[in-house]
């Protein structure tokens, strides 16, 4: 019995990270905005979208879409995207590409640090590398290896793994997911209901809440 969780939770864990998308979601990702006022406010179709803008919006050079400025966090040279819970805690807390300026990524680096799980850490690899390098680290490299960080935890590109705004914790990729419609961070064996439109618990269907079979169960 347990082999058989230990499958069903690798088998739902993997498309949730690759295959597992809905209609509304590609539907989405098929509309380009056509704004004239720099994709600075949520009304920039993209931007309500939670992704940037690209050279097939009618935005041109004025855009201001702030999806298209995390370079703030993850440097200049990164093509990383966000994780979907950074993405939520974002439109939460800014408002536009000149409000990710306000966000102070020294004290947004000390309260990852200091949260409760951080030192789960100590065994992986690529961060006992960055803190042996951020322990004797030299002025002027410091910014560049704190943006290192942030791809690391805060990326969609992110380690094992990743940084729960919604718990102020680290979570575990293969363990947590972060559902784009509840805006909340989810236990594995939780999934959202395409028929209540709501995360329901259980490895089995129907969903507890509506109990409905015919509706396929995503992984946001």
């Amino acid at each position: 019995y347990l082999t058989m969780l230990n499958e069903e939770y690798s088998n739902k864990t993997e498309k949730r990270k690759t295959s597992k998308k809905s209609t509304y979601e590609k539907k989405m990702k098929t509309k380009k905005c056509n704004c004239r006022s720099g994709c600075s406010k949520r009304s920039c179709y993209c931007n309500k979208s939670n992704r940037g803008c690209d050279s097939s919006c009618g935005c041109g050079s004025s855009c201001r879409n702030l999806f298209n400025h995390l370079d703030y966090f993850f440097g200049e040279d990164s093509k990383c995207t966000a994780h979907p819970c950074f993405v939520d805690w974002l439109v939460k807390n800014v408002k536009t590409a000149d409000g990710l300026q306000n966000i102070d990524r020294e004290a947004l680096q000390r309260k990852i640090m200091n949260c409760g799980r951080f030192s789960e850490l100590s065994d992986d690899e690529d961060f006992q590398k960055w803190s042996k390098k951020w322990n004797r680290i030299e002025v002027n490299e410091k910014l560049g290896h704190m943006q290192k960080f942030f791809r690391m935890l805060l990326s969609d590109d992110a380690t094992e793994h990743y940084y729960s705004f919604c718990n102020n914790d680290l979570a575990e990729d293969d363990c947590d997911w972060h559902c784009t419609l509840c805006k909340t961070c989810r236990d594995w064996r939780e999934w959202h209901c395409d028929g209540c439109n709501k995360c329901a618990y259980g490895t089995t269907l129907p969903c507890q809440r509506c109990e409905r079979k015919d509706q396929m169960f995503s992984f946001w």
